[in-house]
């Protein structure tokens, strides 16, 4: 998905007309956003496969309360049986706290924009040389959605593993 978004993302920034930059344009925002949900949607889906059919707007929500109840639980149960130490425990689950909570900002506003860019062609995307955004996001950084997703998503599967979840 996320090369169908690079090749979009070429084609409007090598287009003459405004009009032709703008469609394909709005259509890379499109693709990219895709790209960091179908990873997310692949990644938590290996965890839970209950998540595989995780639908768009409940994504991020999901990230902050359901995937990380699960780690804290067993995290809670290893100090207690001297498995693991307070420390190590607190490590794990700030660490867990970030990434799924980046990721929920992540998703979210990239939705949002997806949204934008789908039902909202009257908000017109701004063409400055061969920078394209909508609203205040770069194309340009809508591009590295996918790879943060993936990152995001390797935090959390290594912190699960590390509970012994997976």
């Amino acid at each position: 998905m996320k090369v169908v978004g690079e090749q979009l993302q070429n084609w409007a920034q090598e287009q003459k007309e405004d009009l032709k930059k703008d469609m394909f344009g709005r259509s890379a925002f499109n693709r990219y956003y895709y790209a960091a949900y179908l990873e997310t949607r692949k990644s938590l889906g290996e965890l839970n496969p209950v998540w595989k059919n995780e639908k768009h707007r409940a994504m991020p929500n999901t990230l902050i309360t359901t995937v990380r109840k699960p780690v804290i639980r067993e995290l809670d149960k290893q100090v207690r049986k001297d498995i693991i130490t307070k420390s190590e425990r607190s490590k794990a689950v700030s660490s867990l706290k970030v990434a799924t909570a980046s990721l929920s900002d992540l998703l979210a506003e990239a939705y949002d924009l997806r949204c934008v860019a789908d039902y909202e062609p009257e908000e017109p995307i701004c063409i400055d040389n061969k920078l394209m955004s909508l609203k205040e996001y770069k194309l340009n950084s809508a591009r590295d959605w996918p790879n943060k997703a993936r990152a995001y998503c390797k935090t959390i599967r290594k912190i699960w593993r590390g509970a012994g979840l997976v």
